[in-house]
């Protein structure tokens, strides 16, 4: 079996590693449909209902049947997993159940709307979360996705249609799934769907049809549907060509073209862009070292012809192989060319003699199976190119020392073979000669190969052949000998060289393998985050002759220089500027690109599977020296592992701190709740008390005094064990929300009554218009929230001063702001204020630090906001912004 017929190993290995974890994991079937209201849920049921007749476990996990009374008949029939009921800020909310369908264990499970977003208190944020540890159990999901919710076609969509989508998933989710299932329908029928009720319910129908039901628009979603399916297809037709040994299959158009270091390049990379638009089929763009060197401006000719493939969107691949046209054929084969794009050739004799015709020659007989597209090169400037030119291409950086050992060595061969040529004769003296040359193949480069072969025979023509000590050949037989001798000597040098080629290949994809290796063993054998990034940075150093670092990305998502120190190089302005573009844009710059290039080192994007993470750097030892293709390509291989690593890692992290901050509020909301309760009744027994003795029957001054302070310390500590209740019910997502139409001017009224004793020693003043609209609210609770501002600006300015109460309508929202006349808040904590348990520095001592917290919780269950404002000349004020709703009707009794 030739090279180009053999299987690729790698693609092997991948199929038989999918297999395997298949084996282990739950299988995911996707229905996707361009909109709502095509059949997904209509058609997954069906699904699942033949499944159950094939005696297989079915259950619905969960399904919206969005009133369609076909869709709920067939839930008939089927077991269905109740729903989890969560309560959130006073709202009551039905999830799925995980944990009951990991505990039923079925074959099957149908869960419905994949983007969906969970319920606040739920496992993971979003439905396909809980969907991917429902198939690492082991059961099978089948699931529903509109196109417009797949991350990388957002944009389009929300383009197409105007409409901004909140809810999207990645892109490997697809990826995941063993099956795809396109849900179709032509747009006029959905329409007409539509209208009849199928699809939406009263206004929110009409709503659709005005906005997004249109049949421009549909067809567009439809035609990304079709071709999301079809490219999923073709993705299988790729996976499944690796296991067979047979021509492309021409279901698609899918074209190739073969770039090298030369500028003509250029132009046969945009032709193929050309007629892959025109086509509107993928292409790939090759390259295959065969050993040439290159100098340095040969390689960065290469890397320019690289970097415009991948700019015009092509799949850029690099292999190594000793003949072009088996390296095509090969790839060709792999990716389900039907199209390859070749530049006129150039007749170099010498090299077809070599390599048995030209490429196109060899493509044209030896690849029946594809198309050739054969591009003209305009204007040529070269000519043909001379046979010193041509030898030249096979040059190898080997310098003067393997030439001399290789005349000294050819030297020591003819000493010898003067003493032995009377025993043995001339032309056994030629075969030695032969063989010097094999050996000299099997160490040395081609240049030593020609030395050798030219030595040899202008030796074996002056020392061995009649007549002897000239360059003269008398025999006829003896010149036509002596000129095959150098021609066979010239091809089995180069024969021997391009097995030495192969070995050459062979053990650098070893090499490769192996470092790929040690880079997981180091991760995996990792203690933490750090030491994996070191190992792997040293790594990375050693193998490409430079040094490595990374730059993370800190909480706030900005590249943290300080913090990443341990990990990374030092770093000026200049160089910290690179690595913010390279993280902004995601794209490679500085050294050896064409962005920031005088940079001193090559920075790379450092990617997750979901986010960036940060930048990697990789600075040189000689700035002159270019990474080869195959360095560039492993070094971004193992780039993009480190990336997967530190994402499991951040992860990881998250998971562990979400968990603790979870178990810490939930012991901290227990000991709130008990200990607001063991206060709350001695307190009640001790106002209670202080109630009674507060009367004309108590006529010592002293007692007096000493019961109003009990008093009013009691309502103090009475107002602080109503904040840690109110924060322990807030906070554990069970307070419910009692909404009633409320006078703002009766509420405030409220307020300013029950805590008149401790306003007492400031004026008071309420600016409010008699006409103000009226408000759905808790009243008990805003009542606690409105108390705390105003309790505040009592507690935090002098006596005397003034408390302003201002209620005003603005627009579509109600405003309502306290104002002070006290020191303020030092701009730096202005941002803090509103945190459980922050107090000011400085402050008077008293006060859990909670006042502010449970104001802006019990605003937000309001739908509404709250703010602080520095109050001029000092003060502060604190404002609520409440969305106003339609007013209610009021009866004509009550107007009169």
């Amino acid at each position: 079996m030739s090279d180009e017929e053999r299987l690729d190993p790698d693609a092997l290995l991948r199929v038989i590693d999918d297999e395997t974890k298949s084996k282990f994991r739950g299988k995911l079937r996707v229905f996707l449909g361009m909109s709502a209201g095509v059949g997904k849920t209509y058609a997954m049921l069906k699904a699942a209902h033949r499944m159950k007749a094939e005696g297989r476990s079915v259950v619905i996990g969960l399904v919206e049947t969005h009133g369609r009374s076909e869709t709920a008949e067939l839930l008939q029939g089927l077991e269905v997993i109740p729903k989890r009921v969560l309560q959130h800020r006073g709202i009551t909310l039905e999830e799925m159940d995980l944990d009951a369908i990991l505990s039923r264990k079925p074959d099957i499970v149908i869960v419905d709307e994949l983007p969906h977003s969970n319920a606040p208190g739920s496992r993971h944020d979003k439905r396909y979360q809980d969907i991917l540890e429902i198939l690492e159990a082991g059961i099978d999901v089948f699931t529903a996705l509109n196109v417009q919710h797949l991350e990388s076609r957002k944009d389009s969509v929300e383009s197409i249609t105007g409409i901004r989508i909140r809810e999207t998933v990645p892109d490997g989710i697809l990826d995941q799934a063993s099956l795809v299932e396109l849900v179709d329908i032509a747009p006029s029928e959905l329409l007409k769907r539509l209208a009849e009720g199928k699809v939406y319910l009263g206004d929110k129908a009409k709503e659709a049809a005005d906005k997004f039901f249109k049949e421009d628009k549909l067809t567009a979603l439809r035609e990304i549907a079709l071709r999301m399916t079809a490219e999923r297809v073709d993705q299988d037709l790729q996976r499944f060509s690796a296991t067979r040994n047979e021509s492309p299959w021409q279901t698609n158009e899918r074209l190739l073209v073969a770039i090298s270091h030369s500028p003509y390049s250029e132009k046969l990379i945009r032709a193929t862009r050309r007629l892959a638009y025109n086509l509107e089929a993928p292409w790939v763009a090759v390259h295959i070292d065969t050993g040439v060197s290159l100098n340095d401006e040969d390689q960065a000719q290469l890397v320019k012809n690289l970097q415009l493939a991948r700019e015009l969107r092509a799949e850029v691949i690099t292999t190594t192989d000793t003949s072009l046209a088996a390296a095509i054929k090969r790839i060709a084969r792999q990716k389900n060319v039907t199209q390859v794009v070749v530049g006129r050739p150039t007749r170099r004799w010498f090299r077809e003699l070599l390599e048995g015709g030209s490429l196109l020659f060899r493509l044209v007989n030896e690849s029946h199976e594809v198309d050739i597209h054969v591009i003209r090169i305009e204007k040529l400037t070269h000519r043909r190119p001379s046979l010193w030119t041509e030898l030249a291409l096979y040059r190898t950086r080997t310098g003067f020392v393997k030439y001399w050992n290789t005349l000294w060595f050819m030297l020591g061969v003819t000493f010898l073979s003067v003493f032995f040529e009377g025993y043995v004769g001339y032309r056994v003296v030629g075969f030695i000669y032969l063989l010097v040359v094999l050996i000299v193949g099997m160490f040395g480069s081609i240049g030593a190969v020609l030395f050798a072969a030219a030595f040899s025979a202008l030796a074996w023509d002056f020392l061995f052949i009649n007549p002897k000590f000239t360059f003269t050949i008398a025999s006829a037989e003896d010149i036509i000998l002596c000129f095959a001798y150098f021609v066979v000597a010239l091809i089995t040098g180069f024969l021997t060289n391009r097995i030495r080629f192969h070995e050459k290949l062979m053990r650098e994809r070893e090499e490769r393998m192996a470092v790929l290796y040690r880079v997981l063993k180091d991760i995996s054998e990792s203690k933490n985050k750090e030491e994996f990034i070191n190992k792997v940075s040293s790594r990375v150093g050693e193998l490409l002759e430079g040094e490595c670092g990374v730059v993370l990305k800190a909480r706030d998502g900005l590249l943290d220089f300080t913090g990443s120190k341990k990990y990374s190089l030092n770093l000026d302005e200049r160089e910290r500027a690179v690595a913010l573009w390279t993280f902004q844009n995601q794209k490679s710059a500085g050294w050896s690109t064409e962005t920031l290039s005088q940079a001193r080192a090559l920075y790379i994007s450092l990617k997750g599977a979901n986010e960036i993470l940060g930048v990697f750097l990789f600075r040189p030892e000689r700035k002159s020296r270019k990474l080869g293709p195959d360095q560039e390509n492993l070094l971004h291989t193992i780039v993009d592992q480190l990336g997967l690593s530190i994402e499991r890692h951040f992860w990881s992290r998250r998971i562990a701190e979400a968990q603790r901050i979870q178990d810490s509020e939930k012991l901290q909301q227990t000991i709130l709740s008990s200990i607001s309760h063991e206060l709350r009744t001695p307190l009640t027994a001790i106002l209670g008390s202080a109630a009674a003795l507060d009367s004309d029957l108590i006529e010592n001054p002293l007692a007096k005094t000493i019961v109003k302070d009990l008093e009013s310390n009691g309502e103090r500590l009475n107002r602080v064990i109503e904040n840690l209740l109110d924060m322990s019910r807030l906070s554990s997502g069970s307070l419910a929300l009692n909404l009633e139409w409320q006078d703002m001017s009766d509420l405030i009224g409220v307020v300013l009554k029950k805590h008149a004793k401790p306003l007492s020693g400031h004026r008071v003043t309420v600016e409010m218009k008699t006409d103000m609209p009226l408000l759905r609210l808790d009243f008990r609770l805003f009542e606690h929230a409105l108390s705390n501002l105003v309790i505040n600006a009592a507690q935090y300015s002098s006596p005397g001063t003034e408390i302003f109460v201002r209620v005003r309508a603005i627009g579509k929202n109600l405003v309502i702001s306290v104002e002070d006349q006290g020191a303020g808040i030092p701009e730096e904590y202005a941002s803090q204020v509103f945190e459980k348990f922050y107090r000011v520095p400085g402050t008077l001592p008293g006060g859990t630090g909670l006042g502010l917290s449970i104001v802006r919780n019990i605003v937000e269950l309001h739908r509404g906001t709250v703010r602080y404002e520095k109050n001029e000349p000092h003060g502060s004020r604190f404002v609520i912004d409440l969305p106003l709703e339609p007013q209610p009707e009021i009866p004509e009794e009550v107007k009169g």
